[in-house]
């Protein structure tokens, strides 16, 4: 069997494996698919090594593992920085006039579709209408603290997904005008 004939099985037979750990490991599909990538990347790189191998699919297993980790580590680097600047990217108080409302309705539903229901209302009533985690809090059941940190992990979910930060930001773009 030729090397490339090896490497197209491997992957026909691994690659919903592959895709199965990637979901449980991190969830995010477009990194799932940039790192399973990766791993058949190694194993073609690495090929004498990985057909000697006594067990190739679980080392093919293994290395996407490594992949995944790596590559989370790399946007937990990023994280930080970007949540470094989140204040300044995601203000806490905005006002949106009516005219402004209107002309946003739609990111707002899209906002509240990849967000979630909840949540999304918590970062409207919050960042973008501008009420006070004091009148929030007894609303949703917690403290002020608790709040705060809320929004904040909703701030940085937001800046970790693409598509809910440019939804976001289109959001906020009306709220600035």
């Amino acid at each position: 069997m030729t090397d490339e004939a090896w490497l197209a099985d491997l992957f026909e037979r691994d690659y919903p494996l592959l895709y199965r750990v990637g979901r449980v490991f991190c969830g995010r599909e477009s990194l799932i698919e940039d790192q399973i990538q990766e791993a058949f990347l190694r194993a073609w790189q690495k090929r004498a090594a990985v057909r000697r191998h006594p067990n190739p699919d679980g080392w093919l297993v293994e290395c996407f593992r490594n992949c995944i980790r790596n590559a989370c580590r790399r946007e937990g680097r990023r994280m930080a920085l970007c949540l470094e600047t989140a204040e300044a990217v995601i203000p806490d108080t905005a006002r949106l006039s009516p005219d402004d409302y209107a002309r946003s309705r739609e990111q707002i539903e899209l906002l509240q579709k990849l967000l979630g229901g909840r949540d999304a209302d918590l970062f409207l009533r919050f960042c973008v209408y501008g009420e006070t985690a004091a009148a929030l809090a007894p609303e949703y059941g917690v403290s002020e603290a608790a709040l705060r940190m809320r929004v904040s992990r909703i701030k940085k979910k937001i800046l970790a997904h693409r598509e809910l930060f440019s939804c976001a930001a289109a959001v906020l773009l009306w709220t600035l005008r």
